[in-house]
């Protein structure tokens, strides 16, 4: 993988926090982060998403969108009702 930039390292530390807020162990987080580096570069990735960056995941795993289990929360998929979750820093 080619050096990151100032805001991939940026959004990277969000996304690495809010993905241990909502569950994960840092190794996992880590790994979900670089991977999700690598989609937001591939063009034909863009719309593959992984449910733990969703608005509608919620930390007992259930997906508050379709009122049903959320998917395994590190793998990228296609979901029409995809909200972002936007990274925030605690």
């Amino acid at each position: 993988m080619s050096v990151w930039t100032d805001a991939e390292i940026k959004r990277g530390f969000l996304r690495q926090e809010m993905f241990m807020r909502r569950g994960m162990d840092i190794d996992a987080a880590e790994r979900l982060v670089d991977a999700c580096c690598k989609r937001d570069r591939a063009p034909d990735w863009k719309d593959m998403h992984a449910c733990i960056e969703c608005k509608h995941f919620q930390r007992d795993f259930n997906c508050a969108a379709t009122k049903r289990m959320a998917l395994q929360k590190d793998i990228f998929h296609r979901c029409h009702r995809f909200g972002w979750q936007v990274p925030r820093s605690n």
